[in-house]
């Protein structure tokens, strides 16, 4: 499995369509498009972030390609959600295709985001935040060594489970 960095061209194909940016990636399409919290407000996001300082791309998303039936293959997305704060903090997210999630691709895409995080100077700690029904969710973060930080509410998704790592404990 490998994370390919977005770029603003990407995101821009991504836009058009899928069988677009999966042409550009050389990879195969998957079988539904955009994995689930990926929407069109995420993706403007990120194309917003990208062209505001073009700097941040190490701390933004990436697709997540995987090989399925010895075909690399776009199967999700995960990155960081900025770059870290001033005490360290940086927060992670990831979301999988619905038709390849429970095959271990979250978790691989997790574990490279942590393996980024330290061997960056500066990382303390890595959080992330899913909603409180995403049973898979949890325990994916838990699994990777995350552990449960409270709830928050959301507008949009409802209360929020909050996780952290604190990778300082481990140095």
């Amino acid at each position: 499995m490998r994370l390919v960095g977005y770029t603003l061209r990407l995101l821009e194909l991504e836009r058009a369509s899928v069988g677009a940016l999966c042409a550009a990636l050389g990879v195969a399409p998957p079988p539904d498009w955009p994995p689930p919290l990926f929407d069109a407000g995420a993706l403007a996001w990120f194309i917003a972030q990208l062209r505001a300082d073009p700097a941040v791309a190490p701390w933004l998303g990436n697709y997540v390609v995987a090989d399925i039936a010895s075909v690399e293959t776009l199967v999700g997305s995960a990155g960081f959600k900025g770059p870290p704060d001033a005490d360290g903090n940086v927060e992670i997210g990831y979301s999988i295709v619905d038709a390849f999630q429970r095959r271990g691709f979250g978790r691989q895409a997790v574990g490279l985001l942590l393996d980024r995080a330290r061997n960056t100077m500066g990382v303390r700690c890595v959080r992330a935040e899913t909603t409180r029904d995403a049973v898979a969710s949890r325990g994916l973060l838990a699994a990777c060594g995350f552990r449960y930080a409270g709830e928050r509410p959301d507008a949009d998704d409802g209360e929020l489970a909050l996780y952290a790592l604190d990778l300082a404990a481990g140095r």
